[in-house]
Parts: C-alpha cells; structure tokens; sequence
C-alpha cells in the first residue's frame, strides 16, 4: 500500500508540474498583387503593377515594335506617318461600275482585275493587323507569365484572380507563408 501511495504521489507530482502546452499560432501569410491591364494596354505605359513591389519592382513595361506600337489604343489615337494615306480622288459606284482614280488625276472603270487585286490587298491588310494584335497580346502574356513565374519560384502562390478594368485587365492575389 505505501509503495502504491508513493506511486501516485509521484505520478500526481509529475502531473501537475507539467506546464501547459502552448498553442502553435499559424505562420503569418504576406498577400501581394499583380495587375495585369490586358491586350489594350497603353504603348509606352506599363502593362503589370506590383502592390507591394516585388524584386525591387512595382511595373513592368513590354519592349514593342514600331508594328504593335501603333495597334496599342493610343497608337490608333495618335497615328503615326505610316499609317496616314491620302487619296485625292474617291472611288465612286454608278450603275456602270466603280470608277477608281488612276494615279494621274483621272478615274478609270474597275476591271476585274484591279477588283480581284483590291480584294486580295485588303485580304493582306486585315491579316497583317490580325497578326499584329496577335504578337501585341502574346508580348503583354510573356510579360504576365515571367511574372508569376519568378513569383512562384519565390514562394507566392496565387489564391485569386478576378477581372478588373474595361480591356480584359486581370488582377492576380498571391500569398505567401512566412516561417
């Protein structure tokens, strides 16, 4: 019996000079985002922003051609020499035809040819500017992707994205746990 009561005091002993567990508190998370203003960004003006800076950083500008310059917004707004044409004669349609100027300050009848020809220009116009706006776009995605790449490798990891802004804009939420 006395070894059984020296048991239990020591167990008690033991019991009671425990200090009370602490509890973990979770790793704090820094939050950062990055805008990304869309396809329709402004030449010259920045396509992505950091809150806070990231790397040193709080904008990323794309490096563009003379060619996707003048597709940005205020490209088209301002126009440039090259793509200013002046025409002194318009092109005029009668029951006869379409009458097209000639260079020497006359009009001509259309043949087939020039229509087929004008057809094929314009065909070649719209493409050029189709794959422009292509090249425009894929510049301001290798700028985005870069981005949340050298992000992930720094340990963010995006939580949310929503729309922002009027030309497909994204903002893109990013955490990351500290400790």
């Amino acid at each position: 019996m006395a070894n059984s009561l020296l048991i239990l005091g020591a167990t008690l002993a033991a019991v009671f000079s425990l200090q009370p567990a602490t509890a973990q508190k979770p790793a704090a998370s820094s939050y950062m985002q990055i805008f990304y203003e869309g396809p329709g960004w402004m030449a010259g003006r920045h396509v992505l922003t950091y809150s806070p800076a990231f790397r040193g950083k709080t904008q990323e500008l794309v490096q563009e051609t003379d060619s996707t310059h003048q597709l940005s917004p205020n490209g088209l707004m301002m126009g440039t020499d090259a793509s200013v044409t002046q025409t002194t004669y318009a092109t005029v349609t009668t029951e006869r035809g379409t009458f097209i100027p000639d260079g020497n300050g006359k009009s001509h009848l259309e043949t087939p040819a020039e229509r087929q020809l004008a057809r094929q220009r314009e065909a070649a116009q719209f493409n050029r500017a189709f794959h422009l706006i292509e090249a425009r776009a894929d510049l301001g995605r290798a700028v985005l992707t870069k981005a949340l790449n050298e992000a992930a490798a720094d340990g963010w990891e995006v939580v949310q994205l929503a729309p922002i802004g009027t030309q497909d804009g994204l903002v893109y939420l990013l955490k990351r746990r500290k400790g």
